[in-house]
């Protein structure tokens, strides 16, 4: 299995950019083809391995939160314009948010599993409910199925388990999260298809230097933006 894993997180994060950008673009441009749509399916599980692998592998966590905090605000107006057509949208969160609380969600769990005490344990899991509800009254994309999705590839990590078990957790682990965000079965269960890239990573980063980094985490604001303006005005 190991020498076919030839994509390192480089490659993963443009699999992600680009099918989210084909999904968003189908939210916007073209809402009627759902080819689209199922294609964009395969972005959001990506995105939650790679908060996973860098909730293990950053140096600086204050840092990674900092920046999933610093453009979770900088895309709320346009994620609100994509959703609501206005500037304020009180009932759309954009995703950034749900991946911020989700990195939180895994640090409370690395520690409590460093301290490995009843307390611990049930106090993260306390917060993992409590962030769940938080989550889903906000209204963000994916809600708290997203955070518990970033979770699971967060646990399957730190499990002392073997690769193909891990591989089966991950998988019937995103079929719930498939089925739960929708509350039944839906075009959701196309994110499956998302293993296939993920099951090809080989732990390496990639291109890595900073430019790349925020170009990354850039592109989400700036292209719902601009889907967003063409959007409104093809339609003006």
């Amino acid at each position: 299995m190991q020498r076919y894993r030839v994509l390192n997180g480089f490659h993963l994060k443009l699999i992600a950019a680009c099918t989210m950008f084909i999904d968003h673009m189908g939210y916007t441009l073209f809402p009627g083809v759902m080819w689209l749509r199922c294609i964009g399916r395969v972005a959001f599980p990506i995105f939650c391995f790679l908060i996973a692998e860098g909730c293990i592998h950053t140096h600086d966590r204050k840092k990674y939160a900092l920046r999933l905090f610093v453009f979770a605000v900088l895309s709320e107006i346009p994620f609100n314009l994509m959703t609501g057509r206005a500037v304020w949208n009180p009932y759309d969160q954009n995703v950034l948010w749900t991946l911020l609380l989700g990195a939180a969600v895994c640090w409370l769990m690395d520690g409590a599993l460093k301290r490995r005490t009843a307390p611990a344990f049930v106090l993260t899991g306390a917060a993992m409910v409590a962030t769940f509800w938080l989550l889903e009254v906000f209204c963000t994309d994916y809600g708290g199925w997203g955070m518990l999705l970033v979770a699971l590839f967060y646990g399957i990590h730190r499990a002392p388990y073997e690769q193909a078990a891990k591989m089966a957790a991950q998988a019937v682990g995103l079929a719930f999260f498939c089925i739960g965000v929708m509350g039944g079965v839906s075009i959701e269960l196309w994110a499956m298809t998302a293993l296939v890239p993920i099951w090809l990573y080989n732990g390496q980063r990639g291109v890595s230097h900073k430019a790349v980094q925020y170009g990354f985490y850039a592109f989400y604001p700036v292209h719902i933006l601009i889907l967003s303006l063409i959007a409104q005005y093809s339609m003006s």
